[in-house]
């Protein structure tokens, strides 16, 4: 349509600059030209053209999601406000309940972080719901209960396209082969999820530092990149001898952020998968390194982190850096909305690698977001419900993903497009560790760098203490799945 616009205004410019021959009319040259320079409509794009037809009269499509309106406007709009985000889902959904001759509601749970409200009406058989959205480590205990339908045998769902997140969906395989529960590009709050650094571009400048993002693609920014810029940097501004708000950091973080990522950018998990295999990779000797390298940081002057508040958005490392504090933060790109009006320019990059020699910059999903998981209640409308899902993931890589790319790059004074390129390598590596997501899984691992931040635990005592009782646990679950197999 905009090319459209733009040849019609072009041959209306040319028609005031270029009077007709007489005022009889056009003359053979002038026809020609006009049918030479002619607008060509084009057929919109069908993103939905894979899927067949079908008309489920008027069918409502039930979700249940937790009361709290982050979580709900990452699946519902009630209406257009102008809002990038906002529109893209409503336009989504929208087009979907006009094709399908579905209409998509949902109800808000008793709880705005997790709860299991949605368990009693699945026991007792009755038919609430088609998707429930929940806390991914909620939405697991329905899986372990056998409360969910396996998301290999949906009709409609193709969980080879990259709208649907392939790591999430080798790492959440059980041990009978069954997928209860997946995300995808379905959910904008789980590409928010993705933790990401930031640095402070007005500080950089001042030191006269280069920006790190061809560091980055040459794959050479390391942990030890890292660490000399944020101890480099960090000053005793007033000289007291204290770090204080009145001072500058290397770096800033939070308990549920910095060191969680940190393990994962070392290549370990909580739980390594391999076919019908889950074994802890907590301690080993990528780990320890960067438990060694990282926690020396912590230790320092050179860093502050939060290790006191409950939430990474409430924590006191976001105005650190927003008040120009810091040199580098690190947050889960959902934060970034609320940094866009600081005073000082940043720029997206990933957390540092481990090594040079490392292939990937590796990105933790954090466990806050939401999760997804069709009731065994629903298996009569599966089919159904499938297409749904399938249209939504589909619609979402389309129309919502690309939205929320222009919210979480927007600074204050422009859109960053090499933190573009920084976002597609983030998210092109993006890590779902069963062992975090599914506490059952965990056996007492899944906060692992966390808790040893909070605690200042030994590494190998803090592992070797948990041990024995988080392979009861994991076996058990394991044991649980193989027995539902058999039945």
């Amino acid at each position: 349509m905009k090319q459209t616009v733009r040849l019609a205004c072009l041959m209306m410019a040319l028609l005031m600059l270029f009077p007709l021959a007489s005022c009889g009319g056009e003359t053979a040259e002038t026809a020609d030209t006009a049918a030479d320079t002619a607008p060509v409509e084009t057929e919109p794009t069908d993103y939905l053209a894979s899927l067949p037809e079908m008309d489920y009269d008027g069918y409502n499509f039930r979700m249940n999601i937790r009361d709290n309106d982050k979580w709900v406007n990452d699946q519902i709009a009630e209406e257009m406000n102008g809002e990038v985000v906002n529109d893209a889902v409503y336009k989504r959904n929208a087009e979907i309940m006009d094709r399908y001759n579905v209409a998509i509601t949902h109800i808000r749970s008793s709880h705005a972080n997790s709860d299991a409200d949605a368990q009693a009406n699945i026991t007792a058989g009755d038919d609430a719901y088609d998707l429930v959205t929940n806390h991914p480590r909620q939405i697991h205990k329905y899986g372990n209960e056998g409360l969910a339908l396996d998301w290999h045998k949906f009709k409609y769902v193709d969980l080879t396209q990259a709208y649907w997140d392939q790591d999430a969906a080798r790492s959440f395989t059980m041990p009978d082969g069954g997928l209860y529960c997946m995300i995808g590009d379905n959910s904008h709050c789980s590409v928010g999820a993705t933790f990401a650094m930031l640095f402070n571009k007005d500080l950089f400048d001042q030191f006269g530092l280069d920006y790190p993002y061809e560091t980055v693609k040459e794959g050479k920014w390391t942990m030890d990149a890292f660490l000399n810029i944020a101890e480099t940097y960090a000053n005793d501004l007033d000289g007291d001898g204290d770090m204080d708000e009145n001072d500058l950091y290397g770096y800033v973080t939070h308990h549920w952020v910095g060191p969680i990522q940190a393990f994962y950018s070392s290549g370990a998990r909580v739980i390594e998968k391999d076919s019908d295999t889950y074994e802890f990779g907590v301690y080993n000797e990528r780990s320890i390194t960067m438990f060694e390298k990282y926690f020396a940081l912590l230790d320092s002057s050179c860093s502050s982190i939060d290790t006191v508040t409950t939430s990474s958005f409430t924590g006191d490392h976001l105005p650190l850096f927003q008040e120009g504090k810091a040199m580098f933060v690190d947050v889960n790109l959902l934060s970034v909305e609320f940094l866009r009006e600081m005073d000082f320019n940043f720029g997206i990059i990933p957390w540092p690698k481990l090594e040079e020699s490392d292939k990937e910059y590796w990105s933790n999903v954090d466990a806050g977001t939401n999760l997804f998981f069709v009731p065994i209640t629903a298996y009569a409308n599966q089919d159904l419900i499938s297409h749904i899902l399938e249209a939504m993931a589909i619609l979402g890589r389309e129309y919502v993903i690309p939205a929320y790319y222009d919210v979480a790059l927007k600074t204050r004074d422009s859109r960053d497009e090499e933190s573009a390129e920084m976002l597609d390598i983030i998210l092109a590596n993006r890590v779902f560790d069963l062992g975090y997501w599914n506490t059952d899984f965990g056996g007492g691992y899944d906060s692992h760098f966390s808790e040893l931040a909070r605690n200042r635990t030994e590494f190998s005592s803090w592992y070797d203490k948990k041990l024995k009782s988080g392979t009861t646990q994991k076996e058990k679950v394991i044991q649980k799945y193989l027995d539902r197999a058999e039945q």
